[in-house]
């Protein structure tokens, strides 16, 4: 008897019910993800496109599944080759069983990662994933350990495992005992439709192009987007990225995907006037502060900080009874505060990077270039005009390689945790290094011991971080978790008070130092600026309307009064850190010339004004523009709210204008950073 169409069809089997309980485990995901995560009165009007969310992500589904069954459906086919008399509890079974298993637990494994990754960063899993491996591996974990149930998920994910065992050898108990097709042509048409079949799940589209991110986009609803993607093809999305953010300084194939013809285009846009091929293109993205007698005379100390993760958004939090302000509180009257202003990224290396370099290609300092001086380096202007030039920080230079990148980018004196616990014997430590108080200590001494000579100093803090550890003698302001605040949040209050918690040490080490300075000799000559590098949206969830709350970091000046613009300063400018060093060279130097990375927001014109989140979502004081995925267009309210409409498709001239300037800048400064890294051989 042949019976090798029976072990096809047996076989066929085994991999159908693998399938059909993957599907089911991702929409159990899916429809967990909208429970929690989901403002379910918010989408009480959408309902058809979440019911399409589901339909889309069933594409999804199917296509992470096809691929990674793909062994179990070659080794099926070649069951036509098997003649024996029964494949149960053969070689095929066996692969079946535990081949599925694995899958399964992956991929269930995977979606628990994704659930609690887009619960700390509100997003799937994306390139930031990569950071366990690039980051301070063991306060990584360290931080997992502490914040999340790693005990309960280990054994729940157990448990599935042997009902997942369990479910597979049940449903696999009996083999097909005969077929009803007979003849040869249908069994041949048979075996083709299966090939058809498995080939469009492993596409998912009957379109030109194969189901891929793009097609996520299918609402206005940036929350309803999200639900049609899932764990597992997040992670190869973002592997994706990852391997295409190795830098190439192939400056045609950038301007090729950029949408412009040439970098002169996308130039000329951005500045707003003819480029001069004649200097050199890219020598027309530099601009130089006017000359200023008393500057030149005078010049004053600069400290730059960089906070960890500093949401604008806790700002509003801030009451007598949930103070997370602490000392910061009283000195915010006396300094320049902005509040529309976006981060460059959500991870700090790409914040860091794009504001002491101007660079939107990161990470340079993990890269082939982590050893090459930029002439974009915010520490040269200081330097050129007799700066001593200083980076503090209480973690460890060794991280993302900072030790190889911030010691050619001009910068004379470089202190890390190692180094302040050399310095301060007594100091206190949390997982990521030396806590906040010895790095503002650290700066403040600098400062006394300058001898006239001015400094620039970067500071850059590390407290406020996952798993928030504060020093065990802080003398706390009062912080309570308020009724109000527990409804919003979507950790647990222990969690959320911890981070409020190390905010508001962070937030009082800072306010302490402006204090110091402010009331001693330095406060004369001594400007501060501050600014978070990324906001925390590990507490709350933000809608749509509230996407500047979940952007927004504050832009903090303190300005001495000679030092001061003669003029009023409009403190509702948009902006982001792209703007930090163009404001504090034209604040503090006379007469030296820089990257444009930015508008001065000290400026009397601004009409260029916008902020740029992670290279890809513009906002202005019309609305905004996210152009990730397909382009979504927002527009505020009114002007007296940070509330955002929905624009869909409907086009808006204004926005229209604010995303080709984003555009023509992110392209500009890639220019600029590629013809400096194509200029010079590796090692020269």
């Amino acid at each position: 008897m042949d019976n090798r169409y029976k072990n096809f069809v047996s076989s066929l089997r085994y991999l159908f019910w693998i399938l059909l309980i993957g599907i089911v485990l991702f929409f159990i995901s899916r429809l967990i993800f909208l429970l929690i995560y989901g403002n379910l009165v918010e989408l009480s009007s959408s309902w058809t496109e979440v019911i399409y969310a589901f339909a889309v992500g069933f594409k999804f589904d199917v296509k992470v599944l096809t691929i990674a069954l793909l062994p179990l459906s070659l080794l099926c086919l070649l069951q036509l080759l098997n003649n024996s008399s029964k494949v149960i509890y053969g070689f095929y079974y066996r692969m079946s069983v535990y081949y599925g298993l694995f899958v399964l637990f992956l991929f269930t494994l995977i979606s628990v990662i994704d659930f609690y990754f887009y619960k700390f960063f509100n997003t799937h899993i994306s390139v930031l994933f990569f950071g366990i491996i690039e980051d301070d591996t063991k306060a990584v974990l360290k931080s997992v350990w502490t914040d999340y149930p790693v005990v309960l998920i280990f054994l729940s994910l157990l448990t599935i495992t042997i009902l997942f065992f369990i479910l597979l050898r049940w449903l696999f108990r009996k083999e097909v005992k005969w077929v009803f097709i007979q003849s040869p042509w249908l069994k041949a048409f048979t075996v083709l439709l299966f090939l058809g079949v498995y080939f469009l799940g492993l596409r998912g589209s009957t379109g030109m192009k194969p189901l891929g991110v793009r097609h996520s986009t299918i609402s206005k609803n940036t929350f309803i987007n999200t639900l049609t993607l899932n764990g597992a093809f997040s992670l190869f999305n973002a592997y994706s990225d990852k391997k295409e953010t190795s830098i190439s300084t192939d400056i045609s194939k950038m301007i090729e995907s950029s949408g412009f013809k040439s970098p002169k285009e996308a130039i000329e846009r951005y500045i707003g006037r003819v480029a001069f091929d004649s200097i050199g293109l890219a020598n027309n993205l530099l601009v130089a502060t006017p000359q200023d007698s008393f500057l030149a005379s005078n010049p004053p100390h600069v400290v730059f900080i960089l906070m960890e993760s500093m949401n604008d958004y806790y700002f509003d939090l801030n009451t007598p009874e949930t103070n997370v302000l602490g000392k910061l509180e009283g000195e915010l009257s006396d300094c320049y505060v902005f509040r529309n202003f976006l981060s460059a990224s959500m991870g700090t290396i790409f914040s860091l990077e794009g504001i002491l370099v101007g660079s939107p290609i990161a990470p340079l300092s993990q890269s082939v270039y982590q050893n090459r001086a930029l002439s974009s380096s915010v520490a040269k202007p200081f330097k050129d005009k007799g700066y001593s030039t200083s980076f503090i920080t209480g973690g460890e230079m060794g991280w993302r390689s900072l030790d190889k990148f911030i010691y050619n980018q001009y910068f004379e004196n470089i202190e890390g945790g190692s180094a302040l616990k050399r310095i301060y014997t007594n100091a206190t430590t949390c997982e990521w290094g030396v806590h906040d108080e010895y790095t503002f200590r650290r700066i403040h001494e600098l400062l006394k011991e300058a001898k006239g000579k001015p400094q620039f100093v970067v500071g850059f803090t590390i407290s406020n971080h996952t798993p928030f550890e504060t020093p065990n003698d802080y003398k706390q302001y009062p912080l309570s978790i308020t009724e109000d605040i527990k409804t919003r949040l979507k950790v647990s209050p222990e969690i959320a008070y911890k981070n409020l918690l190390a905010y508001q040490y962070a937030n009082s080490c800072l306010g302490q130092f402006i204090n110091d300075i402010r009331n001693s000799p330095l406060g004369e000559n001594t400007i501060i600026v501050v600014t978070g590098d990324h906001t925390n949206n590990q507490l709350f969830e933000f809608a749509d309307k509230d996407l500047l709350k979940r952007y927004a970091v504050p832009f903090i000046l303190y300005v001495p009064e000679r030092y001061k613009p003669k003029r009023l300063v409009n403190t509702q400018r948009f902006g982001s850190h792209k703007d930090i060093f163009p404001t504090l060279f034209n604040l503090a130097l006379s007469d030296v010339t820089y990257l444009k990375t930015g508008n001065n927001l000290l400026s009397v014109n601004d009409a260029d004004d916008f902020g740029l989140y992670c290279y890809s979502v513009a906002m202005n004081s019309i609305g905004l523009v996210d152009f990730r995925g397909s382009k979504m267009s927002y527009k505020w309210e009114s002007d007296s709210t940070k509330v955002l409409l929905p624009l869909g498709s409907q086009s808006n001239e204004a926005l229209d204008s604010l995303y080709v300037s984003a555009n023509a800048y992110i392209v500009s400064m890639k220019y600029y950073i590629l013809n400096e890294l194509g200029s010079r051989r590796i090692g020269e």
